[in-house]
């Protein structure tokens, strides 16, 4: 089994001794959004994603995630689930209740593996938690491997003019 099915952390190279993001590649560039309350890991989360080719925005709290996701569709969620005010367990919540992204997939980022299974155990779309500090490969294989769902359709493309 290789490392990247294996879910090895950290370290993880190609046979070139190159890191992870240089080797990976992705098969259908997805948007993103990522939520975290430091300004630091939404820049490494941002960085890599963005390094094998998917969109992203991010958005540094909870309240602003469930506004951005009230407005505009996302192929993949990455969620924090410690911030301050509004959690990220709030937001997936919210998110099961939205119009626009009840569907979406989530990957929680989280430095407590224990805490993250134990309040999301059964919340649907929940489709990986991956730990922090953040292992590159798993985090690209997590997004990669989300379900795709359908984008929702626009008025303005379903009706044929005559």
């Amino acid at each position: 089994m290789s490392a990247a099915a294996g879910g090895v952390s950290g370290g993880l190279t190609s046979g070139r001794d190159q890191p992870a993001a240089d080797w990976i590649c992705v098969a259908a560039a997805r948007n993103v959004l990522i939520v975290d309350d430091n300004d630091r890991h939404l820049d490494i989360l941002s960085s890599i994603l963005s390094s094998v080719g998917h969109d992203t925005e991010t958005c540094g709290s909870g309240a602003e995630a469930i506004r951005r996701l009230e407005a505009r569709h996302f192929d993949v969620v990455v969620l924090d689930l410690v911030m301050p005010e509004v959690s990220g367990v709030v937001v997936a919540h919210e998110m099961r209740r939205s119009d626009l992204n009840h569907e979406t997939p989530i990957i929680v980022c989280t430095a407590n593996l224990s805490i993250a299974r134990r309040q999301l155990g059964d919340m649907p779309g929940v489709v990986d938690v991956i730990s922090k500090p953040i292992d590159t490969a798993a985090l690209v294989l997590a997004v990669s491997r989300a379900p795709v769902r359908p984008r929702p359709a626009r008025s303005s493309h379903s009706r044929a003019t005559v």
